[in-house]
Parts: C-alpha cells; sequence; structure tokens
C-alpha cells in the first residue's frame, strides 16, 4: 500500500465517531487493526497521559512513570476491547464511557508499575542507567500543553508532598477510583496491590487514607 493510501485511511479513520470507532476494533482484521490502535491512541492517550502525570507527578521518575502508565494502559485496553460494552446514546456519553474505562485500567497498571518500581529500589541502592525502551506509539504521542496551576491545586500539591510515600500512593490509589469519601471503596484489585506492596492490612490502608485526607484539609483549610 502506497502513502497516499496510507494517508487516506487515516483521514477516513479520523472522521469515525468514537462508537464506530470501537466497533472497528472489535471486528477488523489483523491487517487493518493496528490502524484503527493508532487511532484510538490518539484520541484517548492525551487524557490518560495527563491524568497520570498528575498521579506520579509526586515520584522522582514520575514523566518516565506516566509514559509507561501510558503504554501499558493501551496495551492492556487492547487485549481486553472485546470486553468493552459498546452502549447507545449520545457520543459526549459514550466519550465518558470510554474515558471511565480506561481510567480504571490505567489505575490498575499505575499501583503495579509503582509496586514494581519501589520493589526494584529495594533490591539495590544504586543501577546503571538503562537503555530506553522503544514506546511503539511514540510518534504518535502528544502531550497536552502545560496548565497554570489554581491556588487550590497549587494548596493540594503542597499538602501531598508532606504526606510520607506510602500515603501518597494510598490517596492517588483511592482518589483514581472516585473513592474519597468515606463511604465508597476501591476495587478489590487495587486494595490488594496496595496491601501486598506496604505489606499491612485493608483496614490500615483505610486508616492511612482517612488520617492523609485530614491532614490535606486542615493544610488547604488553614491558607
Amino acid at each position: 500500500m502506497n502513502t497516499m493510501s496510507t494517508l487516506s485511511i487515516a483521514k477516513s479513520l479520523r472522521g469515525l465517531s468514537d462508537r464506530d470507532l470501537v466497533l472497528g476494533l472489535k471486528s477488523v482484521g489483523e491487517t487493518d487493526l493496528p490502524r484503527y490502535q493508532v487511532e484510538f491512541y490518539r484520541r484517548f492517550a492525551p487524557y490518560i497521559y495527563k491524568v497520570g502525570s498528575q498521579c506520579c507527578q509526586i515520584y522522582p521518575d514520575g514523566n518516565e512513570l506516566a509514559r509507561d502508565l501510558v503504554q501499558e494502559t493501551f496495551i492492556k485496553a487492547f487485549i481486553a476491547i472485546d470486553k468493552f460494552m459498546v452502549t447507545v446514546g449520545e457520543d459526549a456519553v459514550f466519550k465518558k464511557h470510554i474515558k471511565g474505562w480506561l481510567g480504571k485500567i490505567a489505575n490498575r497498571q499505575f499501583l503495579k508499575l509503582y509496586a514494581e518500581r519501589k520493589n526494584a529500589n529495594a533490591e539495590t541502592e544504586c543501577t546503571e542507567a538503562e537503555e530506553p525502551s522503544y514506546d511503539q506509539f511514540s510518534s504518535y504521542f502528544d502531550p497536552p500543553r502545560e496548565e497554570i496551576p489554581s491556588i487550590y491545586v497549587t494548596l493540594l500539591r503542597e499538602a501531598m508532598s508532606q504526606l510520607k510515600d506510602i500515603d501518597q500512593h494510598i490517596v492517588n490509589a483511592y482518589a483514581a477510583e472516585g473513592c474519597l469519601e468515606s463511604t465508597r471503596h476501591i476495587s478489590d484489585r487495587a486494595m490488594h496491590l496496595l496491601c501486598e506492596t506496604y505489606q499491612t492490612t485493608s483496614e490500615n490502608i483505610r486508616k492511612r487514607k482517612n488520617r492523609a485526607l485530614t491532614k490535606i484539609k486542615a493544610h488547604c483549610l488553614k491558607n
């Protein structure tokens, strides 16, 4: 296939609705599948990167962690795309449905990647610099523009930076699943990963979360 044909196909895919794009991911053959995957990634990677960057910025290798998070999220999403339910209704609502689904996958991958880094750091104090692995999506990656943080966001970041590493991780895990309210619980998988990472109980995780939120609120309200 020549370059003009490839560009024509890419342009036609950009004209698809999100619903038709997902249906294509579920039904096209192996020849066309990569192009559908690239278009799906182009549309939703900036959102996952933005959310991931907010979660990862408090860690020393935050940018690298966010990039790894994006790649792992979409690899898992493409594997599980057949399980994604295509609903009817307004396109805007369907887009939110996709983002919510990707967000849940990203949260699970964030906990996994963080646990892997924590265990690796515990095994050695000094490691040689590794050659960066090739990102199959790198040529299509376009991170969002830097935003000027509001006063509230600045206070929140200050409060988070004062927490212990474990408490920052716990709060981010709860926030990613929209479960910061005391009456809501994170998924069993996320809780299991937290408990496994820090060798503690779910009850202790919940207590640390509540204490961390109290500290955050106190810092934001006193300023």
